[in-house]
């Protein structure tokens, strides 16, 4: 189990299950406020993941709805770590509401799949890397890009935890040639590549150029897998913004579940993308 915990995506993850098992006993909104003895706005925010949980309330729901005590105490014992602190709180000021949900998840994530058009993903990306690419936003204020990018530094520690993340990244070929920071920023960067596909819990494939039309072309997207939580996949742009979990959305999260398992067959596998990879560094050396 991952060593971060976040109250944030806990309560939404939570609150997506109460709403789920209470549809499926039937009942309504008004009925479980009647329960708890509270208003029919505090049911809708704890469903939401808006509302700070208390595990008795998420316990007598569950019990009201009919769920099996083996199926509703680990969710309760959810309930009570979400009170706890977030481990990405020093960085509150600069993270928004829709990524919080994404830091969150990522943190308590047991596989990741990143799929990249543009830029090396955030997990794998060098110090000087990240800081040209923040450099280079319009939407990141200048006093901010230091602490943003020591934020996606912060996220790759999830990589070196004792029980580490498994992070399988799939990039395109034209990541290799873009000079994000000059030449020698970016062959540092693709050796750091290079160094961290050695490690057993990293696979890096690279979609090549002339593959033509594939499976990624919709945009960039992460899919997170979880031990105790339904799978969430995270998008910036088209059909949504932020994260969705299959409990919410499983059509969404099973179609992008299809998508990287296609990726993975039509992108180079990893020896060959390694090999790529060398070759990019010795036309920059």
């Amino acid at each position: 189990m991952s060593e971060r915990t976040d109250p944030v995506s806990l309560r939404r993850r939570i609150g997506a299950k109460l709403r789920q098992a209470r549809t499926e006993a039937g009942r309504t909104t008004n009925e479980a406020a009647a329960e708890l003895g509270c208003s029919r706005g505090k049911i809708s925010q704890m469903e939401a993941g808006m509302y700070r949980l208390q595990h008795r309330d998420v316990r007598d729901l569950l019990k009201f709805y009919g769920v099996a005590h083996s199926d509703a105490a680990p969710v309760v014992e959810q309930a009570k770590r979400s009170a706890e602190p977030s481990w990405w709180a020093p960085y509150a000021d600069v993270v928004e509401e829709w990524f919080a949900f994404f830091l969150g998840s990522e943190g308590e994530a047991v596989r990741e799949f990143n799929y990249e058009q543009l830029v090396v993903p955030g997990l794998l990306q060098t110090n000087d890397y990240a800081a040209a690419l923040t450099a280079a936003s319009r939407s990141v204020p200048v006093e901010d890009r230091k602490k943003v990018a020591d934020l996606r530094m912060e996220r790759q520690k999830r990589l070196l935890e004792t029980d580490p993340l498994e992070l399988h990244a799939v990039f395109e070929e034209s990541v290799l040639r873009r000079p994000i920071g000059g030449r020698y920023v970016l062959r540092e960067q693709l050796r750091h590549l290079v160094e961290m596909a050695e490690l057993s819990h990293v696979e890096i494939q690279v979609m090549p150029t002339d593959v033509g039309a594939h499976s990624g072309m919709d945009g960039k997207f992460v899919l997170l897998e979880f031990e105790e939580f339904d799978p969430g996949v995270f998008l910036e742009s088209h059909p949504v913004l932020g994260a969705r979990y299959d409990v919410e959305d499983p059509t969404l999260t099973q179609t992008y579940t299809a998508i990287a398992k296609a990726l993975r067959r039509e992108a180079l596998d990893q020896g060959q993308s390694v090999e790529l990879l060398e070759s990019a560094i010795a036309e920059l050396t």
